[in-house]
C-alpha cells in the first residue's frame, strides 16, 4: 500500500529536522549559547519597556501644569502605553519560563528566538505609532498583528525545543511540556482576537486584552488533557542519553 501524501511529507520533515547527536564539547558550547541568548532577550525586553516610557508625551512647559488635565488630554496615549508595557511584561515572563526549562540551544532554536526578538522590536514600533497617532483602527490592528507574531515565534521555538525533548532539562515533566505547548498560544490568540476588535472600536480593542487570563487557563487545561500522548519516545536524545518515555 502506497503511503499517503501526509505520511510522505511527515517522513521528509522528520529527516530534515532530525537532531544529530551532539558531542560533550558541543553540549557545553550550546549551554553557553543559551545563557547568551537569555541575556540578549532580557536586555531587549528591558530596553523596549524603557523606550515606551520615554515615548510618553511630556507636559507642555509653556503652560501651567495640571496633572488632572494632562491625564485627561493624554488618556488614549497613556492607555496604549500601559497596555504595551503589560504585553511586553507578559511575553518577558513567558520567555523566562520557557528558556528556564531548556538545558541548551542550537542553531534552529536560536534563529526562532531571534525572530521573536525582531517581532518584539516591531511591536515597539507599533506601540510608538499608537502613542503618536492615537486610536486609529489601522494602528491598533498593526499593534495586534505585531503582538501575535511575537507569540507565534515564541510558540514555534518552544515546539521545536520540546519535540522529543531535544533541548529540555530533565526536570520538567511530560505533562508540563504538553500543557505549555498549548499554553504558549494564549498570547498570540488573544492578540488575534483584538485584531478583529480593532475595527469595532478602540474601547472594544482595549477590553479584548482582558480575555488573556481566561485564554491562558483554558489552553493550559486543554494541554494537560492532551498530555496522554507521549511527549517523548524511547529514542536517543541529542546528548546520546535515552529519551524519557511515559
Amino acid at each position: 500500500m502506497r503511503p499517503s501524501y501526509y505520511e510522505t511529507i511527515k517522513r521528509y520533515l522528520s529527516k530534515k529536522f532530525a537532531s544529530k547527536p551532539a558531542s560533550p564539547g558541543q553540549l557545553q558550547v550550546q549551554g553557553r549559547q543559551l545563557q547568551r541568548l537569555e541575556t540578549l532577550i532580557d536586555t531587549v525586553f528591558a530596553i523596549v519597556i524603557v523606550v515606551i516610557v520615554i515615548d510618553l508625551p511630556a507636559p507642555d512647559e509653556s503652560i501651567a501644569f495640571d496633572l488632572a488635565s494632562f491625564v485627561m488630554f493624554q488618556v488614549n496615549s497613556l492607555v496604549l502605553a500601559m497596555l504595551g508595557i503589560i504585553v511586553v511584561l507578559v511575553y518577558w515572563f513567558q520567555s523566562n519560563l520557557l528558556l528556564g526549562n531548556l538545558k541548551r540551544t542550537n542553531g534552529a532554536h536560536g534563529a526562532l528566538s531571534l525572530l521573536q526578538v525582531f517581532f518584539v522590536l516591531v511591536y515597539l514600533l507599533s506601540v510608538s505609532l499608537g502613542i503618536s497617532f492615537g486610536n486609529e483602527p489601522l494602528v491598533l490592528a498593526v499593534q495586534s498583528i505585531a503582538a501575535a507574531l511575537v507569540g507565534f515565534a515564541a510558540a514555534a521555538a518552544w515546539w521545536y525545543a520540546s519535540y522529543k525533548r531535544r533541548l529540555l532539562t530533565p526536570d520538567i515533566g511530560d505533562e508540563e511540556v504538553a500543557a505549555l505547548r498549548l499554553r504558549v498560544l494564549a498570547e498570540p490568540l488573544t492578540a488575534l482576537l483584538t485584531l478583529a476588535l480593532a475595527f469595532v472600536s478602540a474601547t472594544a480593542w482595549e477590553l479584548g486584552w482582558l480575555a488573556y487570563p481566561l485564554m491562558a487557563t483554558l489552553l493550559r487545561k486543554a494541554g494537560i488533557g492532551a498530555s496522554g500522548e507521549p511527549v517523548s519516545e524511547p529514542v536517543n536524545s541529542d546528548d546520546g542519553s535515552e529519551g524519557a518515555s511515559r
